[in-house]
């Protein structure tokens, strides 16, 4: 008796949420991203001073990474951000253009080589970012402003996803900061348009995290190399947009 009574609170306390989200789609957007900022801000803070020693950057990038997964089981929302199985997946065949410019761009000039503990290193921590930002982004929020219409989520959360980054002045130069905020909006279109034609979350998380590794690895220099990745990547996304009716929309 006692489990059914928390089971529907549960359930009651998500209704409420999630109608508040369908009223205000924008403002429940806009607060979600404040929250995850402030609290990204001092789960930094807190890495850098009391564990200096064990990269601190990684470990605030664990804590945000298990924040987003809370949020999405206290919503019910794993399944409503993407996280579906392939037979929920459509048109994956638009994929190949973009692992093309993720995979293929950086490597046409060989592989830079680095030892194996190093690699290890970064595949977790980019898989990590690419889930973390991915589920938050083309999860959570773009979920939050599906009531604004399909372009319109698309742009504000992209812009959010730009804004983001300001979180990173706590570990980077203010003028990369600055250039990474526009990157990430550029790439936002992309992926946030990805996310929509193919009904999953799985190809931008994938495609996030090996953009990242990729650039780490080119023989390319890599800000130049990834301005071209993002920027194809958006413009691709706005082609894919165009004349395209979301299903669930109809």
């Amino acid at each position: 008796m006692q489990t059914q009574v928390s089971i529907s609170s549960t359930e009651n306390s998500q209704g409420t949420v999630k109608a508040f989200f369908e009223q205000r789609p924008v403002f429940s957007a806009v607060l979600i991203f404040t929250a995850f900022v402030i609290l990204s801000a001092l789960f930094g803070i807190a890495a850098k001073t009391l564990l200096p020693q064990f990269q601190p950057e990684f470990i605030a990038l664990i804590a945000l990474s298990v924040l987003v997964a809370v949020a999405l089981s206290l919503l019910g929302w794993w399944k409503a951000a993407g996280f579906n199985l392939p037979a929920e997946w459509r048109d994956s065949r638009l994929m190949l253009v973009p692992f093309i410019i993720v995979l293929g761009l950086p490597f046409l000039m060989g592989i830079k080589t680095t030892d194996i503990g190093t690699f290890v290193y970064l595949l977790i921590a980019y898989a990590l970012t690419g889930f973390m930002e991915e589920g938050l982004m083309r999860g959570i929020v773009l979920r939050v402003l599906k009531p604004t219409g399909t372009t319109r989520s698309v742009v504000i959360s992209s812009l959010l996803f730009g804004l983001m980054h300001i979180g990173n002045l706590l570990y980077r130069n203010p003028a990369i900061v600055f250039a990474q905020m526009i990157g990430a909006f550029v790439h936002g279109i992309g992926l946030s348009t990805i996310r929509l034609r193919t009904n999953t979350i799985w190809f931008p998380v994938i495609l996030h995290a090996l953009h990242d590794l990729a650039l780490k690895y080119t023989n390319f220099p890599a800000i130049p190399l990834d301005v071209v990745q993002v920027t194809l990547l958006m413009i691709y996304g706005i082609f894919l947009l165009r004349g395209w009716k979301n299903p669930e929309e109809a």
